[in-house]
């Protein structure tokens, strides 16, 4: 009878061992998958997109009324829009008689990250001589626009 009770007990302990064994070596679930973490977006690469002669411009540095005729005591505004992504992008305003002389020249290292506005403008403390001008716009040293205008009395 002891016996009897002893194989019980032990049968008891055997299978108590055999659910604690168990359940200590259950496998383990596999971690998650990591978590995909997306690429920040490419910024737009930097490019002109227009310009636009004025003899105005606005607080917003944009041409208040475009026109292509000025008078001999006007100030010339030109104003250069460009979009996109740049560090530092050297834009350029030349301008030149119709005959191809530089009558003057100025230019600005902008960094952007979107669209940019940039304004270059020529006065002169005298009248300007009438006749056919053009001012070309060069960005990182490649012309992109060349705007004529004309001194009229």
């Amino acid at each position: 009878m002891n016996r009897a009770r002893w194989s019980r007990a032990g049968m008891t302990i055997a299978a108590l061992a055999l659910v604690a064994g168990s359940a200590c070596s259950k496998k383990a679930e596999p971690p998650p998958p990591p978590v995909a973490v997306p690429a920040p977006p490419t910024p737009p690469a930097f490019g002109f997109v227009s310009a636009d002669l004025g003899k105005a411009i606005g607080a917003d540095k944009r041409v208040v009324a475009p026109v292509a005729v000025f008078g001999v005591r006007d100030t010339i505004y030109v104003v250069v829009q460009t979009e996109g992504s740049a560090s530092a992008a050297n834009l350029v305003a030349v301008w030149r008689t119709a005959a191809g002389q530089k009558v003057d020249s100025a230019a600005q290292t902008i960094a952007t990250s979107g669209p940019a506005t940039s304004e270059f403008h020529i006065a002169k403390k005298s009248a300007w001589p009438v006749g056919k001008y053009k001012v070309e716009i060069i960005v990182d040293g490649k012309s992109v626009a060349t705007k004529d205008f004309e001194i009229a009395k």
